[in-house]
């Protein structure tokens, strides 16, 4: 059974759930943001962790562009995206910040057995949020719940964002999905379109040269790799490591994400934040694409969602860890 421990850590409350194999923590004043999930056996960390660690609460920051401040207080790790997904949005007459409110939205929590709930409501967008954390044996879930409280439609984006970094990922990484479609974006991609359809694995680096999106490049390679990953017959990813024996599998809720983001970076984004100095791999089971906010998505690819007053809608998404000799064969994670 987990238990929790509530600590401070930069005047910020953090709830260390835990049990004999994983230990993670979770920040309910950013969303319920799970900023790291930690191997017990070995300490191996799964989760990128931000430049700097986690801002002090209540540090002062310099004005500037939603981007600029979505990196400004990411806390790493484990996100919700909603109601918006990537680059700020004008919508429903407030601006919607890069990536959405709720991974900033402040969290209430109880905690019974081995489940943590999180519930809070947005500001700029009429939502309540529901985040249900439980943690049993190896396996991880978060089932998320949104609530339209208003009297009108609402047209959001919704997903949740994991960066994977730390000890999981290095030029023996390898990622495996059950996508059977891949849409390079043209944004990191030169001389693509949204158009472009290739068969998992195949896609195009930030230039005009074909990659394998199931290797991954060392750290200081000079590469960029975003692409959008559909057409599941089951939806599940794969990351593993052979040489520090990590492996994570991802299932999640089709319904609700039936797109999966894929951004790789490896050096290749110069300046702010990175400074050709990243090394993360971010999933995104998410309900649209691509990642450049809501009107994007609405315009590249009618993906948008649209709640009616009053409706609720769940989805979830479960992280497993497993030992790499368990994975390394298998075509799909667990039973179907």
């Amino acid at each position: 059974m987990a238990s929790l421990e509530v600590r401070q850590d930069h005047g910020w409350e953090v709830l260390h759930l835990s049990n004999e194999a994983v230990e993670v923590r979770i920040l309910p004043a950013l969303g319920g943001s799970v900023t790291s999930v930690v191997r017990r056996a070995d300490g191996a960390e799964l989760l990128h962790q931000a430049p700097g660690g986690l801002r002090p609460f209540g540090a002062p920051t310099v004005s500037g562009s939603a981007e600029a401040d979505r990196w400004d207080h990411a806390a790493a790790g484990w996100e919700t995206l909603f109601p918006n997904g990537g680059d700020s949005v004008n919508a429903h007459g407030a601006e919607w910040g890069h990536d959405g409110e709720a991974r900033v939205t402040w969290l209430d929590w109880t905690f019974a057995g081995s489940t943590l709930v999180l519930t809070g409501r947005l500001r700029r967008a009429p939502f309540e949020l529901t985040r249900t954390v439980s943690l049993h044996d190896h396996e991880l879930t978060v089932e998320e719940t949104v609530t339209n409280v208003s009297r009108e439609r609402i047209e959001v984006m919704w997903g949740q964002q994991l960066r994977f970094g730390a000890d999981l990922l290095g030029p023996d990484t390898v990622v495996d999905s059950g996508a059977s479609l891949v849409r390079p974006d043209p944004r990191t991609s030169r001389g693509v379109s949204y158009e472009d359809l290739l068969p998992w694995p195949r896609s195009y680096g930030h230039e005009e040269t074909m990659v394998n999106l199931r290797g991954v490049p060392a750290a200081a390679a000079g590469e960029t790799r975003r692409a959008y990953l559909s057409e599941f017959g089951r939806p599940w990813a794969r990351v593993s490591r052979p040489v520090t024996g990590l492996a994570v599998e991802l299932t999640w809720d089709g319904v609700a994400w039936p797109f999966l983001w894929y951004e790789l970076e490896a050096g290749g984004h110069e300046g702010f934040p990175w400074f050709s100095d990243g090394y993360f791999l971010t999933l995104t089971p998410s309900s649209s694409w691509p990642a450049h906010g809501l009107h994007d998505a609405r315009r590249v690819s009618g993906t948008t969602v649209w709640l009616a007053p009053g409706e609720i809608r769940t989805s979830q998404l479960t992280l497993r860890l497993t030992p790499v000799r368990a994975v390394a064969t298998a075509a799909e994670p667990g039973p179907a």
